[in-house]
C-alpha cells in the first residue's frame, strides 16, 4: 500500500511540474545566454600541438641538415663507391695487373682522359668507369 501510494504521489509531482514548465521560455533564456557569454574555447592545447609541430619540424630539419653536410661534405666517398662497384668484379690477378697499371699512369702523367674535360672531378661516374676500363689494357 505505502508502494502504491508513493507511485501516485510521484505520479502527481511529475504531472504539477511539467504544467508549471515553460518549455519555450527556458529555451529562449537558454540561448539568450549562450549569446551574450560564449563558450571559453581551451586555447592552451591549440599552442601545446603548435608548439610540439614545430619542434618535431625542427629535429628532422635539423636531421637532414646534418645528413647532407656528413654525406657532401666528403665528396671522395662517392667516387669510391663507383670505382668499388667496378673492381668488385676483378679477380686477384686482375687487380695486381691493374695496380701496377695505375702506377705506372700515376708516375707518368699520362691519364686518358676525355677531350671535354681537363679534371677528373669533373666526370660522371659513366666516364670515370670508361677512364677505368681504358687504364685496364
Amino acid at each position: 500500500m505505502n508502494e502504491d501510494r508513493l507511485n501516485a504521489l510521484a505520479r502527481r509531482l511529475g504531472t504539477n511540474a511539467a504544467e508549471r514548465l515553460d518549455v519555450e521560455a527556458t529555451a529562449r533564456t537558454v540561448v539568450q545566454r549562450l549569446r551574450e557569454q560564449p563558450v571559453p574555447r581551451v586555447t592552451w592545447i591549440q599552442q601545446t600541438w603548435l608548439r610540439i609541430a614545430a619542434t618535431v619540424v625542427i629535429l628532422v630539419g635539423g636531421a637532414v641538415a646534418v645528413r647532407q653536410v656528413r654525406i657532401g661534405g666528403d665528396s671522395s666517398e662517392h667516387v669510391a663507391h663507383f670505382v668499388a662497384d667496378d673492381l668488385n668484379d676483378l679477380s686477384a690477378d686482375q687487380l695486381r695487373d691493374m695496380l701496377s697499371a695505375f702506377d705506372v699512369i700515376v708516375t707518368t702523367d699520362t691519364v686518358a682522359v676525355p677531350e671535354s674535360s681537363g679534371d677528373l672531378r669533373e666526370l660522371d661516374a659513366q666516364q670515370l668507369r670508361a677512364v677505368l676500363r681504358s687504364l685496364e689494357g
